[in-house]
C-alpha cells in the first residue's frame, strides 16, 4: 500500500519543470573521477574508478568487491554492532572482513554468505576501542554490505564506502548542549595517511595547528572528540578532511543531548563536493522542523537554487529559493520559513547556479521530529550528481511495518512506475500490492512495506531515474526515523567510451 499523498502533489509549473529538467541534465553530465594513485590496502582490495561521490554497485564489480564501513562504537557494551553482507546472486560467496581498530592488530576473518541471503557479522569482533571500522572483502560475486548500531539512543544504518578517498566533508555538526560529535577516521593501508583538518562554526573557520599534517598510522582507526578540539557548545560546526599523502575513510558520530535534538547518528562523509544533492523526504508535518545545511568549503561564494518537487499546480506554485552560500562558510536554510510551501511531503533538489570550476558545496538534511516533549533527530547526506538510477538496493533490508518505510523522489518530466522487491529463496520477488507504484514526475511516493516480512535485502526497480531513501525506526518506542540512501546500481564507468 502507498500512503496518500496531499491533492498538491499532482503537477508541476512549467518554470519548475525546465529548472528540473535542467538539474537533471547536469546530474547526467557532470561527473566525478578521481584519478589519484594509492597505496595498497590490506589484502588484494582493487582500486575501480568511482563516478559518483556515493556508495554505489557498479556493473562492473562481477568478481570482486571492496566495502569500507565508517566505524562503530567499541568500548560500550550497551551499544550492539552488526555488518550486513547481503547476496543476491544464486551461489555462494565468500567475504574477508578484516576490523580495525586504535593501536591494536587488525584482526580478519572469512565469513560465506549463501545465495539469495544475508548474513550478520559482529561489528567488534571481541576488540575493545573506542570505535572499529570494517573492510569487508568480497570475491565471487557482487555483494553488498551496511554497518549496523543499536544505540539506546537510536538506531541506526549506515552506508560503507566502495573506496577511500583523499578529501572527506560533514556539513552538518553540533555540539550545542554537550552533545557528542566525534569524527571517525580510518586508515587501512600498510603505509600512514597524512592529512590536515578545518572546521567552520557559525562564527569563523579554524585551523588548529595541531590537526595540520595530522597522521593516521597504517591500519589504523583515530577518533577526534570535537569538543576536545575547541568546538564545544557549537550549533554550527562543518568539518573538512583532506589527505596530502595516502586516503582513507571518515565517518560522523553524533549523540545528540539537547537544544532541540535528541538521539544518535552515524554517517559516512561526502567523499566530493557535488554540484546537486537530492533528498526525496522533505517534510513540512506539525511538530516537525527541518534545515538544509549548506557548507561551501571552497574560496568562492556560490548562488544556489532550491527546488522544491511538490507538484502544485499554477495557482500554488513554488518559485525554486535562490540561496547565496559564501566560500568557506556554512549556510543553514530553515525550510518553515519558505513562503507558500505546502504542509506533507515532498522532495528536494539543490543546484549550484555558477559551474566555474565544478561549482561544488555539500548538503545535508536535518529533521526534527517532535511527538509531545520527545524529539527524534535525522541527519542525511544527500545524493549527489550522477546517484540517480533505475535500481537501488537495501542491503540491511527496511523497517516493515512503517507507513512511510521507503521515500521514492522522481526528479524526471516523466511519469515513472517502482516495484519493491525482496530477495529470498526464491530470488528476487516483487512484494504483493507494491508492484508498478505510480510515481509522479517531478514528485514523490512514500511507500510503506507490510510488517512480517523476514529482515532480508530489498531491491526497488523503477522505469525512470530516481533517487531512494529508507525512513527506519529508532528501536526502543522512541520517536522520529532514522533516516539513510538506499544503494543505487549504476553503469560501468567503462561504459560507453
Amino acid at each position: 500500500m502507498t500512503r496518500k499523498r496531499p491533492s498538491w502533489v499532482s503537477h508541476m509549473t512549467l518554470r519548475q519543470l525546465i529548472l528540473l529538467a535542467a538539474s537533471v541534465s547536469a546530474v547526467l553530465a557532470l561527473i566525478f573521477v578521481d584519478g589519484r594513485s594509492t597505496v595498497e590496502p590490506i589484502g588484494e582490495v582493487e582500486e575501480t574508478t568511482q563516478e559518483v561521490a556515493m556508495p554505489s554497485v557498479s556493473s562492473a564489480d562481477m568478481l570482486a568487491t571492496s566495502w569500507f564501513c565508517p566505524g562503530v562504537p567499541g568500548n560500550d557494551d550497551g551499544i550492539n554492532s552488526a555488518i550486513a553482507i547481503a547476496n543476491p546472486s544464486d551461489a555462494e560467496i565468500s567475504a574477508t572482513v578484516t576490523l580495525l581498530s586504535s593501536g591494536q592488530a587488525p584482526i580478519s576473518s572469512s565469513v560465506s554468505v549463501p545465495a539469495r541471503s544475508k548474513t550478520l557479522v559482529d561489528a567488534r569482533g571481541g576488540i575493545s576501542s573506542t570505535f572499529i571500522s570494517a573492510l569487508v572483502e568480497i570475491l565471487g560475486s557482487v555483494g553488498t554490505v551496511e554497518q549496523l548500531i543499536g544505540h539506546p539512543a537510536g538506531s541506526v544504518v549506515t552506508l560503507c564506502a566502495n573506496r577511500p578517498s583523499a578529501e572527506w566533508y560533514f556539513a552538518d555538526g553540533f555540539t550545542g548542549a554537550d552533545s557528542i560529535e566525534q569524527i571517525v577516521l580510518t586508515n587501512p593501508f600498510s603505509d600512514a595517511t597524512v592529512v590536515d583538518i578545518s572546521f567552520v562554526t557559525s562564527e569563523t573557520e579554524r585551523t588548529p595547528a595541531n590537526l595540520q599534517g595530522f597522521v593516521i598510522p597504517p591500519q589504523s582507526v583515530i577518533t577526534l572528540s570535537m569538543d576536545e578540539q575547541g568546538a564545544r557548545n557549537e550549533p554550527v560546526l562543518a568539518v573538512s578532511v583532506r589527505a596530502s599523502s595516502g586516503m582513507l575513510i571518515a565517518g560522523r558520530s553524533q549523540h545528540y543531548l539537547g537544544q532541540g535534538r535528541l538521539g544518535y547518528s552515524m554517517s559516512l562523509g561526502a567523499s566530493a563536493l557535488s554540484t546537486q544533492w537530492s533528498f526525496p523526504d522533505g517534510e513540512k508535518i506539525e511538530g516537525n522542523s527541518e534545515q538544509l545545511v549548506i557548507y561551501n568549503p571552497t574560496k568562492i561564494d556560490r548562488s544556489l537554487s532550491v527546488v522544491f518537487v511538490n507538484g502544485s499546480d499554477s495557482a500554488n506554485s513554488l518559485e525554486p529559493a535562490v540561496v547565496t552560500a559564501p566560500a568557506g562558510r556554512v549556510t543553514v536554510l530553515n525550510t518553515a520559513n519558505i513562503p507558500g510551501l505546502p504542509s506533507g511531503y515532498y522532495g528536494i533538489v539543490i543546484s549550484t547556479n555558477d559551474l566555474v570550476d565544478g561549482g561544488g558545496v555539500v548538503v545535508e538534511q536535518v529533521v526534527n521530529r517532535r511527538v509531545g516533549n520527545s524529539v527524534g533527530t535525522s541527519v542525511l547526506l544527500g545524493a549527489p550528481t550522477g546517484a540517480a538510477s533505475t535500481l537501488w538496493s537495501a542491503p540491511s533490508g527496511v523497517s516493515a511495518g512503517l507507513v512511510d518505510s521507503l521515500v521514492v523522489l522522481n526528479a524526471t518530466p516523466v511519469e515513472g512506475f517502482v516495484t519493491v522487491s525482496q530477495v529470498g529463496p526464491a530470488g528476487t520477488v516483487a512484494l504483493s500490492g507494491l508492484e508498478s507504484i505510480p510515481v509522479p514526475a517531478s514528485g514523490v511516493v512514500v511507500v510503506a512495506v507490510p510488517a512480517g516480512l523476514p529482515q532480508s535485502e530489498i531491491v526497488i526497480q523503477s522505469t525512470v531515474q530516481v533517487v531512494v531513501q529508507r525512513l527506519l525506526s529508532r528501536g526502543n518506542d522512541l520517536v522520529g526515523r532514522a533516516a539513510v540512501l538506499a544503494l543505487p546500481h549504476l553503469p560501468s564507468p567503462d561504459v560507453g567510451k
